[in-house]
C-alpha cells in the first residue's frame, strides 16, 4: 500500500502511474456507469456502499500493516477491512478493495479459498492504490496551491479536504510536479514524503481540522453475512461450501469474542 512508498522509489511509482493512467481512468468511468448514482455525493460512502453488497467486514484487527483484504472463498468475495486502522486510512483501502474485487483479472471463477491481497503482484497493488487515490482525490493541486501554511501544513489540510492519507496526498503532487517540470515542488515532496508527522492528531487539532480522520474507528461491522449464510444453507443444504462459509464467519466471531473477554 502506500507505506511502501518512499523517497528512493517516488519517481518509479509516478511513472508507473503514468503508464497505467488510461487503464483507471477506464475503471473509474466504470465505476460510474454501474454504481454512482447522484444520490451518493461521498467518494467514501459510494465506496462502501460497493462494498457492502459483497458482505463487507469491518474488524480492528491487531496487525498494524494490514488495512484490509478480499477473500475468495468458494467464488465469493468478501472484503475485509482493519478498522483499527486510522479513518483516513480506512477510506484509501475500501476504494483499493473495491479495484480488487471489480477489476482484478485473477478472479476467476473456480471454488477455491484465496486471499488476494497476499498473492498480489505489484503492478496489481499499484494499480489498485493509484486507482483509490484516483477515486478520492479532485483537483487537488488547486487546493494545494489555495492552502495556507508551511508544505506539510497545506498536505495536512489537503488530507483533511480529501480523507486520503499523507504519501497518498505527496504522490500526487509530486505527479504534478513531474508532468510539469516543477522541479522547486519535486525536490519539497521528496524531502518531507518519509517525514509524516508523529502525531498527526495533535497536528490536526493546531490547524483547527477534523482530527477524528487521522483515528481509528475500532467498528465491528458483520453486516448481514450471517443471516445470508444461514438462508443459503436452508435453502441448499446438501452444498457443502455453505456450511466451510459458515465455519469461517464462526471463526471470526469466536476470535472477537475472545478479544473481547480478554479485554475486559
Amino acid at each position: 500500500m502506500a507505506d511502501r512508498i518512499t523517497s528512493n522509489n517516488l519517481d518509479e511509482i509516478v511513472k508507473t502511474n503514468i503508464s497505467i493512467e488510461d487503464h483507471i481512468k477506464y475503471c473509474i468511468n466504470e465505476i460510474y456507469k454501474r454504481y454512482n448514482n447522484k444520490r451518493i455525493n461521498s467518494p467514501e460512502k459510494l465506496a462502501f456502499k460497493i462494498l457492502n453488497d459483497y458482505n463487507l467486514i469491518q474488524l480492528p484487527l491487531e496487525d498494524k500493516y494490514l488495512g484490509g483484504k478480499v477473500e475468495i472463498r468458494n467464488n465469493k468475495k468478501i472484503p475485509i477491512i482493519n478498522t483499527s486502522q486510522p479513518r483516513v486510512y480506512q477510506y484509501f483501502i475500501a476504494w483499493h478493495e473495491v479495484y480488487h474485487i471489480i477489476f482484478d483479472e485473477r478472479i476467476n471463477s473456480e471454488d477455491i479459498i484465496f486471499d488476494i491481497n497476499l498473492t498480489n503482484s505489484p503492478i496489481n497493488e499499484r494499480k489498485a492504490d493509484y486507482f483509490a487515490a484516483s477515486m478520492i482525490l479532485g483537483n487537488v493541486m488547486d487546493f494545494y496551491h489555495e492552502s495556507e501554511g508551511s508544505f506539510v501544513e497545506k498536505v495536512l489540510r489537503c488530507m483533511d479536504a480529501y480523507k486520503a492519507p499523507y504519501k497518498v496526498i505527496i504522490v500526487k503532487l509530486y505527479e504534478y510536479a513531474y508532468k510539469n517540470n516543477n522541479e522547486s515542488l519535486k525536490k519539497i515532496c521528496l524531502e518531507n514524503i518519509d517525514r509524516k508527522p508523529n502525531n498527526l492528531v495533535d497536528e490536526f487539532e493546531k490547524l483547527g481540522l477534523d482530527s477524528e480522520l487521522v483515528k481509528p474507528s475500532n467498528v465491528t461491522n458483520l453486516g448481514n453475512l450471517e443471516k445470508r449464510i444461514v438462508d443459503e444453507i436452508e435453502i441448499n443444504p446438501d452444498v457443502s461450501y455453505h456450511k466451510s462459509n459458515y465455519n469461517y464467519f464462526k471463526e471470526i466471531k469466536n476470535k472477537l469474542s475472545d478479544k473481547a473477554s480478554s479485554m475486559g
